[in-house]
């Protein structure tokens, strides 16, 4: 019986220190946090006329292969950036390979006539490949600018 027990025991020992010496696989562990233009933001007129350059922050830790996805929807009368973005179509969808920002130009084309507000949302996604296969998704928090 002593021996039964002590290999038990044995065994139980050896796997919490195996467990505590594997490393752990990594994970996506940071989210994706809108950097610029930063929320509120208003555009003058002659801003508005220029291309505008969006950032974020990268996936942390950073995988191998990351497709940034932007998009940019514009408000109407009545809605609010979640209802915009659920029903809305995107202005603008620009993919991007492995870099944090991008730079989209004609946004703004003219003065903003109802039911069309001058009032924009946008947000990434970034996309995650694994041996050509999707692993993960992650999307920012909407951020929302206006000319």
């Amino acid at each position: 019986m002593k021996t039964t027990f002590k290999n038990i025991a044995l065994l139980f020992l050896t796997t919490i220190a195996l467990a505590s010496c594997t490393p752990e696989a990594q994970t996506t562990t940071a989210a994706l946090k809108n950097v610029a233009p930063e929320n509120g933001k208003s555009f003058s007129a002659d801003e508005a006329s220029q291309p505008i350059s969006f950032r974020w922050t990268p996936l942390v830790p950073k995988p191998q292969t990351v497709i940034y996805r932007l998009k940019v929807w514009q408000l109407m009368q009545g809605q609010n950036s979640a209802e915009a973005m659920r029903t809305n179509p995107p202005i603008v969808t620009k993919d991007v390979d492995n870099i944090t920002q991008t730079t989209v130009a004609g946004i703004y084309t003219g003065p903003c006539r109802p039911p069309y507000l001058c009032d924009y949302v946008w947000s990434v996604e970034a996309i995650t490949i694994n041996n050509g296969t999707i692993t993960t998704t992650v999307i920012s928090n909407p951020t929302a600018f206006f000319f």
